[in-house]
C-alpha cells in the first residue's frame, strides 16, 4: 500500500501545494479533456486581449494536440488571424504530426489566418520568441523528440534531427533544449501528463530527484521557465 494512500485528503492537499512551491511550478488537475481545451480556450483569450500583434504559440505532436487544436478553432476569427503555430516535433517516416493536426480541424484555422511553422532539418524554427509552449510529457517524461540520455548535447542550433528514437519511428526533427532556452524562456510553459500511462513520470518529476538527463521534462523545472503542470490524475485511495 502506498503510504500517500493512508494520508486524509486535507494533508495531500497541503503535500501538493508543498511541491508546487518547491518545485516552482504551478498545477492545474482537470477531470476531463473538454476542461483542458476550455483552460486553453480561456488562456489564449486572455493572452489575445492582453498583447497586440500575432500570438506565437508552440505547438507538440501525439494525441494531446487534437485537443489544443479543438481549443485554438472555438476562439473569434481576430484572435485566430493573430495565431502562429510552431510544430516543435515532427516525424520524418510514416505518418506525419503535422497530418494528426489536419485531422484535428487545423485547416479551419488555417482558413481564417492562422499560420503553421513545422520544425525542420538545419533550420530555425522561430525568429520570434513563443507567447505560450504545450508540451505533451511521454510515459518515460520524454518531450518532442528528447528522450532520456539526451541531455545535455552540445547543441547551438534550435533543431536537430533523431536518427534513432527509442519510440517510432526512428527518425525525427526537434526542438533541441537550446531552441527551448531560445523561444520559451519567457513563455508560459504547459506540461501535459494526460492518461494513467503518465503516472509513473508525474510522480518522478514531483519528487525532484531526477534531471533532465533520466527524466527530460524536468529540464522546465531546473531551468527557469514559467512553467504549469496540467494533469487529469487523482491520487489513488483505498
Amino acid at each position: 500500500m502506498r503510504w500517500d494512500a493512508l494520508l486524509p485528503p486535507y494533508f495531500l492537499l497541503f503535500y501538493f501545494h508543498f511541491i508546487e512551491y518547491i518545485m516552482g511550478m504551478n498545477i492545474e488537475r482537470i477531470d476531463t479533456t473538454r476542461e483542458l481545451e476550455q483552460m486553453v480556450r480561456d488562456d489564449l483569450l486572455s493572452l489575445s486581449q492582453e498583447k497586440s500583434g500575432s500570438l506565437h504559440i508552440g505547438l507538440p505532436g501525439g494525441r494531446s494536440a487534437s485537443h489544443l487544436i479543438n481549443a485554438i478553432l472555438t476562439l473569434p476569427s481576430e484572435s485566430l488571424g493573430r495565431i502562429r503555430l510552431y510544430l516543435i516535433d515532427e516525424r520524418l517516416e510514416g505518418e506525419r504530426n503535422e497530418d494528426t493536426l489536419r485531422e484535428a480541424g487545423l485547416q479551419k484555422a488555417l482558413d481564417q489566418g492562422t499560420t503553421l511553422t513545422i520544425v525542420s532539418e538545419g533550420k530555425s524554427l522561430s525568429d520570434e520568441p513563443f507567447d505560450r509552449l504545450y508540451l505533451g510529457v511521454g510515459e518515460d517524461g520524454h518531450i518532442a523528440s528528447l528522450f532520456p540520455g539526451s541531455w545535455p548535447n552540445s547543441a547551438d542550433a534550435q533543431t536537430m534531427v533523431v536518427i534513432d528514437s527509442p519510440k517510432p519511428p526512428k527518425r525525427r526533427v526537434t526542438l533541441t533544449y537550446h531552441g527551448f532556452l531560445t523561444l520559451a524562456r519567457e513563455a508560459k510553459v504547459y506540461l501535459l501528463f494526460l492518461g494513467e500511462g503518465k503516472r509513473d513520470a508525474l510522480n518522478r518529476l514531483m519528487s525532484g530527484k531526477e534531471d533532465a538527463h533520466t527524466l527530460p521534462c524536468s529540464f522546465f523545472v531546473h531551468q527557469p521557465f514559467h512553467g504549469t503542470i496540467v494533469t487529469d490524475l487523482r491520487e489513488k485511495t483505498l
